[in-house]
């Protein structure tokens, strides 16, 4: 496997990124409902940021519903974050 390490420091941060959503679906608390957008303030000037949710949703290529759904049983999310970053060999 060849990765150099921008490569590999972006597959672990994504790999991070999808961990910390499934554990964040799966409780009750502040950062879930941060992580949902129910958080009462004005909007910004300017583009929309990409969000956080959309990040995960590009990664895992589902909607973010079905992430959730997928994040509420941990085994899989588990599997699934980390099987989804290796790269594949040449065939």
């Amino acid at each position: 496997m060849n990765l150099n390490s921008t490569e590999l420091l972006r597959s672990i941060k994504k790999k991070k990124k999808l961990s910390y959503f499934g554990h964040t679906k799966r409780h009750e608390s502040l950062q879930k409902l941060m992580l949902e957008g129910k958080v009462d303030r004005s909007r910004g000037r300017g583009r929309r940021r990409k969000s956080w949710t959309t990040n995960v949703a590009e990664m895992t290529n589902m909607r973010v519903n079905a992430a959730a759904k997928e994040a509420m049983e941990r085994e899989g999310w588990r599997s699934m974050a980390s099987n989804l970053f290796k790269e594949k060999e040449p065939s």
